[in-house]
């Protein structure tokens, strides 16, 4: 892939921070609806394409109704067959139509117009799919690759780039995009989580995997099991809770979807009872929210105490000084970002993810 990274084309910083996603269904293919000169497609016209990016970065942000963070596409691909970096991957783009459709799937864009350029060329196919191969290797994008107008009513992205999604995305020499999952759930979820400072998910080990794997088999999820539970998180125990999660009423059971059998705190508790770790007495009422002032940036109250070792039980803590993140009373800049990260984990309070823990937060932290 020839990348351009988005110093390297001179982009300006984000005006707002963008929101983290962990993973999409797959890739949505744009184009930019406009006049695109025909000339940006010439053998020795690149130099242009990275001040091409800078005019698509500069009118988004000037667009007063949109109000957009940065640049709305994940990547923009030109003639040339150069991937140049937008908002990039495990960044939710803006361009999709709505925040549903924005959550859902990454955004690529071609440098190609409603007239003017409007062919891909073959260098810009290549580019294209090299994109989407970098949104799923990078970015956990699953399989499925649409165009713009694919759940949402609009043209983009032109009759001819949306011919070319639906033989495939295919390259030049006919080879389809590589990497990645699907969004049908026929790939295994293997990663880990950490709850209250143990480890679930492919490969945790420890008594309390063990204990997991009882509690399906007594609750009738253990048709997965060969040899029955073990202390070893196996395959078999991720496909075990996908069928409980499932039970519950959850969707999606491809990797990092709400069933794709990777425990969260709340499924977890509603199979054992409570939560295992550094607490292990059935969780009561959440304290009562002690209200907004508690949280001012650079103020200290004791209820941020309690919030932090929140954070703590429940794996929020990336963000911190360089000692690691510790409790303590004072509401910081990265206390802030750890609680964004929770809100961003969870689909009730996605839409928010300021980082300021309202009523709702403070619960579904403290439950």
């Amino acid at each position: 892939m020839k990348l351009v990274t988005r110093a390297q084309w001179g982009a300006q910083p984000s005006r707002y921070e963008l929101v983290y996603i962990a993973s999409t269904q797959g890739v949505k293919i744009h184009y930019e609806g406009a006049y695109v000169p025909k000339s940006l497609a010439d053998p020795d016209a690149h130099s242009a394409c990275a001040g091409h990016m800078r005019d698509i970065q500069a009118a988004h942000l000037a667009n007063p109704t949109e109000d957009y963070s940065d640049i709305a596409y994940n990547a923009v691909v030109c003639p040339h067959g150069y991937v140049f970096e937008g908002r990039g991957v495990h960044r939710k783009t803006g361009a999709n139509g709505n925040q549903t459709l924005n959550a859902k799937d990454y955004a690529v864009c071609a440098m190609l117009g409603s007239s003017g350029l409007v062919q891909p060329t073959p260098a810009q196919l290549d580019g294209l799919v090299d994109a989407i191969e970098w949104m799923r290797t990078d970015g956990a994008a699953g399989s499925e690759v649409l165009g713009h107008r694919d759940g949402y009513a609009t043209q983009c992205p032109g009759e001819p780039l949306y011919a070319w999604v639906q033989a495939g995305a295919r390259r030049p020499d006919g080879t389809t995009p590589t990497g990645g999952g699907t969004s049908g759930g026929t790939e295994i979820a293997r990663y880990q989580v950490t709850i209250n400072g143990l480890a679930y998910g492919y490969g945790a080990t420890g008594s309390h995997v063990t204990k997991v794997g009882e509690a399906l088999v007594a609750r009738g999820f253990g048709r997965h099991y060969s040899v029955g539970p073990g202390p070893t998180w196996s395959d078999a125990d991720t496909l075990n809770y996908s069928d409980f999660q499932v039970s519950l009423g959850y969707t999606g059971t491809a990797p990092h979807q709400d069933a794709d059998g990777v425990p969260g705190a709340v499924t977890l508790q509603q199979l054992l009872g409570y939560l295992p770790g550094a607490s292990t007495t059935p969780s009561t009422t959440a304290a009562p929210y002690p209200g907004r002032s508690a949280f001012v940036l650079g103020k200290s109250n004791p209820a941020v105490v309690r919030l932090d070792r929140a954070l703590i039980r429940k794996g929020f803590t990336r963000h911190h000084d360089g000692n690691g993140y510790q409790p303590g009373p004072r509401f910081t800049e990265h206390t802030r970002r750890n609680v964004a990260d929770f809100q961003r984990s969870r689909k009730e309070l996605a839409g928010d993810a300021d980082g300021y823990p309202g009523p709702l937060t403070w619960k579904l932290l403290l439950a």
